[in-house]
């Protein structure tokens, strides 16, 4: 994925790749390839039936994750080579911006459920995010009372 990146000294003489995002930690699916039997422009008819599907009043959900799952290495690669803007992302891609799917997204790419990670990081900064609460004076912190002692907590 990173080949030539030593410049003059790569077997070829190609010039360096500077400019390649490399994978995060966690990130298992970083550059996927395309699935069995497809390529760009099968993809990319994939990718338009999506999009007139999504401007329906009631789209198809299953039709949805059906095309977003096949399309994911498509839209890997434009995220991981061209790095769109988000307006132009969202204007190519408009399933991977409701709440559904970018859950379903999270786990292609990381290979984790988002709400599961998500739960327990707020599991795990709570208490002190409590005594953040409690220390909090004013409007602000009236509210917060309020709030908690709805919750029953603390």
């Amino acid at each position: 994925m990173n080949g030539g990146k030593h410049g003059k000294h790569s077997p070829c003489g190609d010039p360096p790749n500077k400019r390649i995002k490399k994978p995060k930690r966690g990130e298992v699916n970083y550059l996927p390839d395309y699935p069995d039997g497809q390529d760009d422009s099968s993809l990319e008819d994939a990718r338009q039936l999506m999009v007139d599907e999504m401007k329906k009043k009631n789209p198809n959900g299953a039709l949805i994750k059906q095309k977003m799952y096949l399309t994911f290495a498509l839209r890997r690669n434009e995220v991981v080579k061209d790095k769109p803007a988000i307006i132009q992302m969202r204007q190519c891609w408009p399933a991977p911006f409701n709440e559904h799917q970018v859950c379903l997204e999270f786990s292609r790419v990381v290979g984790k459920s988002l709400r599961q990670e998500f739960y327990e990081a707020l599991d795990h900064h709570s208490p002190r995010l409590i005594e953040i609460f409690k220390a909090k004076r004013g409007l602000t912190g009236q509210v917060l009372a309020d709030l908690m002692r709805q919750t029953k907590v603390g």
